[in-house]
């Protein structure tokens, strides 16, 4: 088209066509697409009851693991999906050849998503029919042209912390022929690249996401656009590629589609949402879509008459565009009397029509006729650009950048690691080296190797965060998802080496060991190795599960498992026998043996003073033992090889363990990589709506749509009688006069002046940039952080504290708990906003009106979910409106609101706005795509420049007129704000106008920006007159703090109960560990080994928290962001409610937990019952609520970084709790005051306490010392009296060889030797009031980093 050869852009494209073509942009393929007959089917329901928690549970006997088995059928090509289900495309039939493009329209949940996806032959629903591509079968050519097929979704994915240049140049490198892949040519197509789509001016800019800054939505999406340009498809399919673009903007995208279809001969299907006249006539086909019905397949040039001549008609404003998708609805379109259009009353009516056209007719023809040619021959195409190895290549580049993008976790990690390794390892700097300390350095490996495996775990938040981004560009052909997964094992290995490296420095000779470069090294070694497993199993379990709380369940569970049979914590000969062979597939376990005979080997351990046995004066010692493990009877030494024999261990299997650790590692990869190959998480499309219960409001199973049920509008006239016994007709108005805003050194809007009056219905409007949001924000004080100069005033004085609970923001993003339903969200929205004078019954009639004035009440008690879930785009964002609506504010700022929408589904929501105004609410609207009609329902239309300044405020009627008295006249029927736009210079090229920075001054010197300035005083006046009964209400919130933590407490209980990952894993965590440690230490008995064992099945709940924990800080995370970015500012609840009920919401579960990890460990273990187990119950239960207050969830600015943190807080208080080292063998600097902060003290020492006291030893064979007497004295001469003081056993006192000796008498000598003896801290009942105490004051530095880092931004580390 000569408008396409107009483009700026042209030059830029033909030069990267030309680059992608080794041969040049004229070898390029071309590709017929056809398809007959086409039929899509979901295999789920239109709609289902929610899974909630006890259904999860429930179906992991059984119905889990059979769904899990058809799924493994699915993929290997043995069972089918199921044949019954949800039609979502139904009888499709179309043609589109090289050089064409076709548009796809319909309103959401019409089928365009999936029909975009099967033509590009993705996604996972059952396709019936005939789809070729070139004639060749979609199977057949899915499995040798992969490559030349693409689906861009419209949801944006991008690594947020990559700046944007390293996204578009990851992009090129993948996709660009090796001949021409330089850092010269990269450089030169990143820069056309960015000219073609105008981003260039944000190359070095973070790519950003929804909560991390960045670039703008429309810059983003122009982001994920250049990644389909770069790919080379020859076959592309775009699902609503302009959202979040203004006008301009979008046809700059859409003219640019335009000239690479005609120059790269591409075939080209694209629904874009809102198109104006100019976009739909760069189409050359366009098909229509109706409830997964095919209603027009054709010329764009024949569509429109086409319906006209069965009798629609066209409303005038109406594009063509919306014409065509306003056919699809009933409640909007116009017909003539008469008309064959009148009696339609289906979508099928409309598809039999078609059928019946001869434009159905001729295209049946063409493609026969194609088929008769048969198949083009094509050379297959290679999968991937590049080939595997070079694909890791370039995917460890980006890790590579991603790593300096994401330093300060790194160095939060290596920070952490360093204190901890010189804390921990100066903790053992007094450890004896005799027998007495040789137990205690055995956890010198025990703490070195799980050290260095739990500071992995912070890295599953990024690996499943990003795992979408995987499967994208996966899905764009970049690269296969193996070699990301493999790149990341790769660049883990020096990160991993270098963080050893650190701690191993830092450790290891602070501990006393060899100071030797044998012993160092081959420590270095097994610690590096042992970590890289820990990574791997980690990453590997990322692959396989849904959810972030799934991956700490397995992952926390699997290092469990690694760290109780590793045979410190229990020997191997002390395992039962039916799980032993967990230690076999341990890596912890090798690497734990490798240390321990490496440095114990070859060292002679002399008997500690007082440890021979009988410890007898002038005794010989012949006739003595050392109580030491491994000890023989007549010597006072014990071998290092002694030692370490007696727990198994052999030094000659060190170099074999070395093997298998790295086997093990290498599996775990392996796996990792076939998980990212296999498994995919992204919704495919014909996502059911979830409902909590039947609405009241029921539609019929008949209609499978809930968009198309939701469409259906009550009677207006009835709503708007609801409304205004509702909606008072005054209230104080909104003015602001030269009002200029500054952020940073940027000075972003320039002494602009205007007014709202209550029921003025006002466009905010200008390009991309020009600061809209920014204005809104700033009027609205919501989520803004810059500085305002002028005079805002609101009711005739400046805006008070109380301003902002008056107000309602409705945001791009629709940020929404997705487990509440859409009544649940109204209510609490209603509940807590609005004013204080409405009673309970007056707000929840409330939410009744606007349920019916959005046409919510049939889907009322569906789930919300997400952009993906069921009930669309155009209903979330209707839910969005809602939730500000429901509390009643004087003013709603809306930002962009039909962002994302098709043009019936944006005319429905501008209405509905409308019908606001029009009973007495003052809404202000900033906008990106409109159409002239929908733009005509503004009352007002304030426009802004590039630089933000004022060109307009005034009447909507009275904007054409002004442009034309200062020389810019509009065409006849043309759209006034694209017009706009382009007389502004939004698109950035000359356009004959004046130019942007014109605009300004016209206005600002023109009679009326005159006119506006002197209306504000007399509009203040009269706003200032106006009675507000809630003028004396000086409380920043309208509800109590009880109600808000009681609401908030329930909606969070409601999500726990119907997200079920959550709960799910932390009940899975607590019964797996319990089981394991149960049954591992079944029936403890009261030996001196049994007695360590008992203190140890107590010690191991602590490895529960990076199962448990872990996931509440993301939880955690996840609800700090609604109010920091949502429910914080529009003050629907403090910061105080919010840190309440998430401890509060926390209790139940942790009870339900604390019974079934109590149940399934306490009495299978066969500890003490009674009053005992009564006390380990309450202490068990109070560490679960203390998890559940960990202030480092407040104190982190992201997921890793707390993650790190949690490690280091872990970490210390286990290590200084005088349980694994001894009170008395901690070095005394850590031994006077760490050891009494730590509440793992109080904790593990009064439940160990507790099970072991007052216990009566009976040895076993394996805990006697044996000794001979002297000749002729019997075991009682010998040893008798020293028994007695001793008080230990003397078991054959009348034998006169082979004395047995039991060291021990009660429980409470093996307590005197971790200082827990004596009543040591009160007793039990101390350590449980001190843990109390702990728990309390982590609750209350949970309130103050949150009050300090969230609410007051202060910036507790340089880092943060």
């Amino acid at each position: 088209m000569s408008e396409s050869q107009e483009f700026s852009g042209h030059d830029s494209i033909r030069k990267l066509l030309s680059f992608q073509s080794a041969g040049g942009a004229t070898d390029a393929k071309q590709i017929n697409l056809t398809f007959s007959a086409l039929t899509v089917t979901a295999t789920k329901s239109t709609q289902q009851s929610v899974k909630t928690l006890p259904k999860a549970i429930l179906n992991s006997f059984g119905p889990d693991q059979l769904n899990f088995l058809r799924w493994l059928g699915m993929k290997a090509g043995v069972t089918s999906p199921k044949a019954h289900g949800r039609k979502i495309l139904s009888d499709f039939t179309g043609l589109v050849r090289p050089g064409e493009m076709l548009f796809l329209l319909g309103q959401p949940g019409s089928g365009c998503s999936t029909l975009l996806r099967t033509l590009a032959n993705r996604g996972n629903l059952t396709v019936d029919g005939d789809l070729k591509f070139a004639g060749v079968d979609s199977a057949k050519f899915g499995r040798n042209h992969r490559r030349e097929t693409i689906y861009m979704p419209e949801e944006d994915g991008h690594i947020a912390a990559l700046s944007v240049r390293q996204t578009v140049q990851f992009a090129l490198r993948m996709s660009v022929p090796s001949s021409l892949r330089n850092s010269g040519n990269i450089d030169e197509m990143t820069k056309a690249i960015g000219d073609v789509l105008r981003i260039g001016h944000v190359m070095d800019t973070a790519v950003g996401g929804q909560y991390v800054q960045g670039v703008s939505g429309g810059e983003r999406k122009r982001v994920s656009i250049a990644e389909v340009f770069v790919a080379g498809a020859t076959v592309q399919c775009f699902d609503n590629s302009t959202r979040g673009l203004d006008s301009s903007t979008a046809l700059d995208f859409v003219k640019a589609l335009r000239v690479l279809t005609d120059l790269g001969k591409k075939t080209t299907v694209a629904t874009l949402y809102q198109a104006g006249e100019n976009i739909y006539n760069h189409f050359d086909k366009v098909c229509i879509l109706d409830s997964g019905l095919q209603i027009y397949f054709g010329p764009i040039a024949d569509a429109k008459t086409h319906f006209e001549e069965m009798g629609f008609i066209q409303i005038p404003g109406q594009t063509t565009a919306e014409f065509l998708t306003g056919i699809t609805d009933p409640t909007t379109r116009q017909t003539r009397p008469g008309s064959k259009a009148e009696a339609m009353a289906s979508s099928q009516d409309l598809a039999n029509a078609f059928k019946n056209s001869s434009i159905y007719s001729q295209l049946v023809k063409d493609i026969d006729a194609l088929s008769d040619l048969g198949q083009q021959a094509m050379i297959p195409t290679k999968s991937y650009q590049l080939s595997y190895p070079h694909q890791i290549y370039e995917c460890l580049k980006r890790e590579y950048e991603l790593f300096r993008a994401q330093m300060r976790v790194y160095q939060t990690k290596i920070v952490t690691t360093v204190i901890l390794g010189l804390a921990i390892g100066s903790e053992y700097f007094d450890v004896s080296t005799d027998t007495s300390g040789a137990q205690t350095r055995g956890s010198i490996f025990f703490f070195a190797l799980i050290l260095n495996g739990w500071f992995q775990f912070p890295e599953l938040f990024d690996a499943h965060t990003n795992r979408p981004v995987l499967e994208r560009q996966a899905s764009l052909n970049l690269y296969r998802p193996s070699a990301v997964a493999v790149a990341r094992v790769l660049f883990d290995l020096p990160l991993i080496a270098f963080q050893s490296m650190v701690f191993v420095i830092c450790y290891y000779f602070l501990v006393k060991l060899p100071v030797d470069g044998g012993h160092f090294f081959f420590f270095y070694l097994n610690i590096f190795i042992t970590t890289v497993c820990y990574s791997n199993l980690l990453r590997m379990f990322a692959y396989y599960v849904p959810s972030l709380d799934d991956c700490f369940r397995y992952g926390g569970t699997a290092s469990t498992v690694c760290n109780l049979f590793c045979g410190y914590l229990l020997p191997v000969r002390n395992m039962s026998g039916w799980i032993e062979w967990l230690h076999k597939i341990d890596p912890v376990y090798y690497a734990f043996e490798n240390l321990f005979v490496e440095n114990f080997v070859g060292q002679i351990l002399d008997c500690a003073p007082g440890a021979m046995i009988p410890d007898v004066p002038n005794a010989n010692v012949a006739n003595q033992i050392c109580e030491a493990k491994g000890a023989v009877a007549g010597s006072s030494v014990v071998t290092g090889s002694q030692f370490a024999q007696s727990f198994g261990f052999q030094f000659s299997h060190r170099w074999r363990n070395i093997g298998i650790m790295i086997s093990i590692a290498v599996i775990y990869a392996l796996i990792g990589a076939v998980g990212s190959e296999i498994m995919t998480f992204v919704p495919q499309g014909g996502s059911p709506v979830i409902f909590a219960k039947a609405s009241s409001h029921g539609r019929s199973d008949k209609d499978p749509d809930p968009e198309r049920e939701a469409a259906g509008h009550d009677s207006v006239d009835s709503q708007e009688k609801d409304l205004k016994s509702d909606v008072p007709m005054t209230g104080p108005s909104l003015t602001w006069r030269n009002m200029s805003v500054t952020i940073g050194e940027k000075n972003i809007l320039r002494g602009l002046s205007g007014y709202a009056r209550p029921g003025d219905f006002i466009a905010l409007c200008g390009p991309s940039g020009a600061g809209k949001t920014t204005l809104l924000r700033a009027l609205s004080n919501t989520n803004f952080s810059g500085k305002i100069s002028g005079d805002v005033k609101f009711g005739g004085a400046a805006p008070s504290h109380n301003f902002r609970k008056t107000t309602g923001f409705v945001q791009q993003m629709d940020l929404h708990d997705g487990t509440a339903t859409i009544r649940e969200a109204f209510e609490f929205s209603a509940l807590l906003r609005q004013p204080k004078h409405f009673s309970r019954r007056e707000r929840l009639a409330y939410v009744d009106v606007v349920l019916g004035l959005l046409d919510l009440r049939s889907l009322e008690n569906a789930l919300i979910g997400d952009e993906n879930s069921g009930l669309g785009v155009e209903i979330l964002k209707r839910v969005t409106i809602g939730v500000e609506l429901a509390a009643r504010p004087s003013v709603l700022f809306a930002d962009e609101p039909t962002s994302g929408l098709d043009s019936q589904a944006a005319i429905h929501i501008i209405d509905y706005l409308q019908r606001l105004s029009r009973q007495g609410q003052t809404v202000i609207v900033t906008i990106h795509q409109p159409s002239a009609s929908l733009f005509a329902k503004f009352d007002k239309v304030l426009a802004l420049s590039s630089n933000g300044g004022l060109i307009y405020f005034g009447p909507m009627h009275d904007i054409l007129p002004y442009f034309s008295r200062h020389g810019a006249v509009a065409p006849a029927d043309v759209n006034p704000a694209e017009f706009i736009l382009d007389t502004i210079g939004a698109s950035g090229k000359d356009n004959g106008q004046k130019s942007s920075a014109d605009w300004p001054a016209n206005w600002q010197n023109g009679p009326e920006a005159r006119e506006v300035e002197s209306s504000i005083p007399s509009i203040d006046r009269d706003s200032s007159d106006v009675i507000d009964v809630d003028a004396d209400d000086n409380s920043k919130f309208n509800a109590p703090i009880v109600t808000q933590i009681y609401l908030l407490t329930r909606r969070i209980l409601y999500n726990q109960w119907r997200n079920t990952p959550y709960m799910y894993s932390k009940i899975w965590a607590h019964c797996v560990s319990a089981i394991l440690v149960s049954f591992t230490l079944f029936q403890i008995g009261t030996g001196p080994q049994d007695l360590q064992n008992r203190a140890f099945s107590v010690y191991t709940i602590v490895f529960l928290v990076n199962s448990v924990v872990n996931t509440i800080l993301s939880r955690f995370y996840v609800v700090g962001l609604y109010w920091e970015f949502r429910e914080g500012p529009s003050r629907t609840y403090n910061w105080q409610a919010l840190c309440t009920a998430s401890i509060l919401a926390e209790l139940p579960g942790s009870f339900v937990c604390t019974v079934l990890y109590f149940v399934l460990w306490y009495f299978p273990s066969g500890l003490p019952l009674g009053g005992t187990a009564a006390y380990i119950f309450l202490m068990a239960f109070t560490y679960g609520i203390f998890q559940a207050s960990l202030f480092m969830m407040a104190l982190s600015p992201d997921l890793g970084v707390a993650g790190n943190i949690l490690v280091f807080i872990i970490c210390t208080l286990n290590w200084y709790n005088g349980l694994i080292v001894p009170y008395n063998q901690i070095q005394v600097f850590w031994r006077y005051w760490l050891y009494y902060l730590s509440p793992f003290t109080y904790f593990l020492g009064g439940m160990t306490t507790a099970v072991i006291r007052g216990q009566q030893v009976v040895c076993s064979a394996m805990d006697l010392s044996i000794f001979d007497p002297p000749s002729g004295q019997t075991c009682g001469a010998y040893a008798g009296e020293w028994v007695t003081q001793a008080n230990a056993q003397l078991l054959n006192p009348s034998a006169t060889a082979n004395c047995s000796v039991c060291k021990w008498t009660t429980g409470d000598q093996f307590l005197e030797g971790l200082n827990l003896g004596d009543g040591q801290f009160g007793g039990i009942w101390g350590c449980w009031g001190i843990v109390v105490l702990f728990t309390l004051s982590n609750a209350v530095l949970l309130y103050f980093f949150f009050w300090a880092t969230k609410v007051k931004r202060w910036k507790l580390f340089y880092f943060f």
